[in-house]
């Protein structure tokens, strides 16, 4: 009944919304058309499509090209295309997609939580179903800074936004491409096969189909010396994408997806990194455990960029996902309608790495936990009305609502002690319990800006969020009769207001101040200890910006922002007298973000394409702020922040011959020291790096065949994706990292072919 309520409401609300900015359009004299022009770079940040440099907010743009020549084949892979985005790959912590925009995201284990940073890929919220692999995009948006007025609940931090390639009427292609690198070959130190392929096939001159697929297969980068063999991830994954235009007034676009994963030897999880002599764990009754020398008797010797691991365990994790989406757009002039529904669906099953944390069966602790079996369920529904462009009042408008569902069987967490060959002591057996966690939200939305003068635009946005959320224990080992349950209901309203000015022809400056929302989640730690309630996450933040066109096609972003966060969701792990990892989930009031960033993208001449950026994020703890280790950390930086970071990619062309081009491609990252823990431990922060990578090749003069070496991390730099102290004891003596195909050289052939 309270959901029906919700929607009467929100529905009587919307009329009245819609109507209010039609009779401005109709009173309103029209203005001239604001369609970009040939040659200017398109973007869909505001729910239309547009020019970036009309666009009132911050974006960094990558089109195809330039994510080719990078070779972002993943999510993660897309931190090297923005300075202020960060992605951790940390398996299980990565809600949502993991990442984080000027310092500020969402790092859990918790089921119950949603993103900071939301994942919108073709208009789809993909809220914790989301996609980890990239293929046949057109365009990816990094929009920084609170976007829930027309993004919505996960998008406190800002969004990734993805654009993939749309089916095309008027011709048959083919495309087929691949990058091939194999551990030990050429200094590579993993191996790493991605192919993909490209289908587009006209069904009449008003309907297309176009089919694209992929594989990922990996070798490493970690390495178990028991077994003499890699880490193994494999994935595969297709999309079906169907656009039918009946009539001139309506379109039709119907996509399906689907991926799968395979981990096995372990997958990319912790290995030590630094390890004490011998010292008395407290649970083996005086038994010393020198774990450097029981490290040693395996052939581990922990160091930074150790991936090795010795364990005769056999693991085999499996993840798929996919999903629908059927968008409907009319032209109901003088609006726009929109429909879009969409379902979701992933399901991680198996024995991962995590079922023996440490992975080194000498050790005298051991920590292990169960097999584990997480599926996730999403639909949403999203109904929206956009005025043209180039009205006085120019809108858009809508409802949108979302249903997500997480389950988990129960997970037993065991700690034991082996003294010696074949003996085995239980300690402590424990664990979560089956559980399931719903998340439902119903919103109205809509956003104007109002041509106040030929020069001067106005903006004005606002979201109604209702969000419920609840947390059902169950008795026993499946999800039957309520054991318990916890709940959280919300009502929060969200906003943003600004104006944008053209002080030239190709020149624009903005300023806005927005308020967001993230909703709560609901902790789900270990046995005994009961679920419990972390409040939503409420943003203000305040952005001035300036936006060119630089000699004819170069795009110069610049900003100053500052945002203050109540109730910031953030994860802090310690490990215990047990040798467990143990996290909280809590709010922490007063973090802060500021700073600075300026990006530079696009064509600098026919020959020179370059992209770059640079960004200072002061990203900061509260006053007064405690952190893990009993030390006072307030004013100093967020875990998982880079307080500075540079990106720098770009490609020249030179003609070699009439029929063939050489080409030279640059990829460099350069960040400052990171710190992976929210206190003063100086032994998991990582220090100030480059990471450089780059092509060398030739292609025919018409684009259509490409050949290339690449190398990525071609230094070798072994940033980590985490890292945890106390590994399994004894503060920074001890500390565990997790290493991903990042952290190490790859160097290999890429070919590519479009027919």
């Amino acid at each position: 009944m309270t959901s029906f309520k919700h929607a009467a409401m929100l529905s009587g609300v919307a009329l009245s919304a819609f109507a209010m900015p039609a009779m401005a359009q109709n009173a309103a004299a029209p203005q001239a058309a604001d369609t970009p022009s040939l040659g200017e770079i398109v973007v869909t940040a505001q729910r239309r499509s547009e020019s970036v440099t009309k666009v009132p907010i911050s974006i960094t743009v990558a089109d195809s090209k330039q994510l080719e020549r990078q070779q972002v084949n993943t999510i993660t892979d897309l931190s090297r295309i923005a300075p202020s985005l960060e992605i951790q790959a940390a398996p299980g912590q990565n809600t949502g997609g993991g990442g984080s925009i000027r310092g500020i995201g969402t790092q859990t284990f918790s089921a119950g939580a949603v993103a900071s940073v939301g994942v919108v890929v073709d208009q789809v919220s993909q809220g914790n179903a989301n996609i980890s692999n990239l293929f046949d995009v057109a365009r990816v948006e990094v929009l920084k800074g609170p976007q829930g007025t027309l993004f919505g609940l996960t998008t406190s931090a800002g969004v990734i936004n993805i654009t993939t390639n749309k089916p095309e009427f008027d011709k048959v292609s083919v495309r087929v491409r691949t990058e091939l690198s194999n551990a030990g070959t050429a200094g590579s130190k993993s191996g790493n096969q991605v192919m993909q392929g490209v289908v587009n096939l006209p069904l009449a001159s008003n309907a297309a189909i176009r089919i694209a697929g992929f594989g990922n297969l990996r070798q490493g980068p970690d390495y178990n010396l028991t077994s003499g063999k890699y880490t193994g991830n494999d994935t595969w994954g297709t999309r079906g994408h169907l656009l039918w235009q009946p009539t001139e007034r309506l379109t039709i676009n119907l996509i399906g997806d689907y991926t799968q994963t395979r981990t096995t030897n372990g997958g990319d999880f912790f290995t030590f990194v630094k390890a004490n002599g011998a010292a008395a764990f407290p649970l083996a009754a005086g038994v010393p455990d020198n774990v450097s020398a029981n490290l040693a008797s395996c052939g581990i010797t922990a160091a930074e960029g150790n991936r090795n691991f010795c364990t005769s365990a056999n693991y085999v994790d499996h993840t798929y996902s996919g999903g629908a989406s059927l968008q409907v757009d009319y032209q109901a002039d003088p609006f726009t309608i929109t429909s879009i529904s969409a379902y979701r669906k992933s399901l991680e099953s198996g024995s991962g790495a995590a079922t023996s944390v440490f992975r080194a069966d000498p050790l005298l602790l051991q920590v292990a936990n169960g097999d584990v079996h997480r599926p996730i369920d999403l639909f949403t529904q999203e109904l929206r009305i956009s005025s043209p462009s180039g009205q006085t009042v120019e809108y858009t408008g809508g409802l949108f609502y979302s249903n997500q569902i997480q389950s988990r069987m129960p997970e037993p967490l065991t700690v034991s002690i082996h003294p010696a060959p074949g003996v085995f002591i239980p300690v402590v057996s424990a664990g979560t319990g089956a559980f399931r966690v719903s998340d439902t939200s119903m919103a109205i939305y809509g956003q104007s800006t109002i041509h106040a003068s030929e020069k001067l635009r106005l903006i004005a946005g606002g979201r109604y969020t209702w969000d419920g959320l609840k947390l059902d224990t169950f008795a026993g080992s499946i999800l039957g009769s309520t054991n318990s349950h916890t709940g959280l209901d919300v009502n929060k309203f969200s906003w943003k207001l600004g104006g944008q000015y053209d002080v030239a022809r190709k020149t624009m400056v903005y300023g806005t101040v927005s308020r967001g929302f993230k909703g709560g989640q609901i902790a789900t730690p270990a046995y005994p200890r009961t679920p419990y309630v972390v409040l939503p996450e409420i943003p203000t933040s305040y952005e001035l910006g300036l936006k060119s066109t630089l000699l004819g096609s170069w795009v110069l972003d610049t900003s100053l922002f500052y945002s203050t966060i109540k109730n910031f969701q953030a994860q802090q792990c310690i490990t215990d007298v047990n040798g467990v990892i143990s996290c909280d989930q809590k709010n922490i009031d007063g973090v802060k973000s500021r700073g600075a960033e300026i990006n530079l993208f696009g064509k600098v001449t026919k020959n020179l394409s370059l992209n770059t950026g640079f960004i200072w994020a002061k990203t900061t703890y509260p006053t007064g702020f405690k952190g893990t280790d009993g030390t006072m950390i307030g004013g100093t930086q967020l875990a998982y922040a880079p307080e500075y970071k540079f990106t720098l990619s770009g490609e020249y062309s030179q003609k070699l011959t009439e029929r063939f081009n050489g080409f030279f491609a640059m990829d460099t990252v350069w960040k400052s020291r990171v710190r992976y823990e929210a206190n003063s431990i100086a032994e998991t922060t990582f220090r100030p790096h480059w990471t450089v990578g780059g092509r060398v090749g030739v292609r025919t003069a018409d684009e259509r065949f490409t050949v290339a070496v690449f190398a990525r991390n071609l230094f070798n730099v072994h940033e980590p994706a985490l890292m945890q102290s106390s590994f399994p004891y004894s503060d920074g003596a001890n500390v565990g990292a997790i290493y991903g195909p990042q952290s190490f050289r790859s160097v290999g052939l890429s070919l590519d072919g479009k027919f």
